[in-house]
């Protein structure tokens, strides 16, 4: 039995092949929806990952749990651990280092489906280019900054474009050819996103996107990733958006000190 959410989530992705065609698409739905598992029931998250509730139970059972709710329990610890309750400001911070354990499950369930093998087209796409041109607006926004961010760290040339106004344009229009894009697109707010791809295909540069549906008009293509939100929250899922903008940057940065294949050769 996996012992925690963490173990659960590296259990789903280690022996995903092993599964059969139902266990697997509850698998999916689990890996991309850890985070909500104390919140869903097993007809919720069965309803979700079209497949019947005794499956739910059944697929927890052949995990080793004794059912759905051993398995809820042991995500919901990794959530809310038992710290004991203090009055005053110590109760608050609490409070607050449980939202961020939260927030780590769902970081880690987006960094373990979207990790070093699907992000290696991206990366390899990228590795030689400058600069890169990073489009996105609205809930993409924050996405965007934080990528700008990292990569400074890098020592990489970025250009942010979060608006199609005259100064975005030029950026887009003057596109060079040794450049890329990394565009973020989240809910119907695409059009920046659109323009920058559009921009990258008009030079023949590589144009990785990141997109938070497979129904949005950006999610098709080779260097296409879906982030897809949680059906538990009000809004777009920014943190797991987040967790691949941080994966993107470290693999970067990996691919970037790595030595030179006649180097490790010699």
């Amino acid at each position: 039995m996996p012992p925690d959410a963490q173990s659960l989530a590296e259990r789903l992705q280690r022996d995903y092949e092993r599964f059969s065609p139902a266990q697997q698409a509850l698998a999916r739905y689990l890996s991309d929806h850890l985070a909500d598992v104390p919140l869903l029931s097993a007809h919720e998250i069965a309803r979700a990952s079209h497949c019947s509730p005794a499956t739910v139970v059944r697929f927890a059972q052949s995990l080793g749990y004794a059912g759905y709710p051993e398995m809820q329990a042991v995500v919901r610890r990794a959530q809310r651990p038992r710290l004991p309750v203090a009055a005053g400001p110590s109760s608050e911070a609490t409070e607050t280092a449980s939202d961020l354990l939260a927030d780590r499950a769902t970081l880690d369930a987006a960094a373990a489906r979207l990790g070093r093998p699907g992000l290696a087209p991206l990366i390899a796409a990228l590795a030689d280019r400058s600069p890169i041109v990073l489009a996105g607006e609205g809930h993409a926004v924050p996405v965007v900054l934080l990528l700008q961010e990292r990569l400074a760290r890098l020592g990489r040339p970025a250009q942010v474009v979060t608006a199609l106004d005259p100064v975005g344009r030029v950026v887009l229009e003057s596109l060079p050819v040794g450049g890329a894009v990394i565009a973020v697109a989240v809910g119907r707010e695409t059009r920046v996103a659109e323009a920058a791809v559009a921009a990258a295909r008009g030079v023949g540069v590589p144009a990785p996107t990141l997109v938070d549906s497979a129904l949005s008009p950006l999610a098709r293509g080779g260097l296409a990733r879906v982030v897809p939100a949680d059906p538990g929250e009000d809004g777009p899922n920014i943190i797991a958006m987040v967790a691949v903008a941080q994966a993107i940057a470290r693999s970067l940065a990996a691919a970037r000190s790595a030595p030179p294949v006649a180097a490790m050769s010699a």
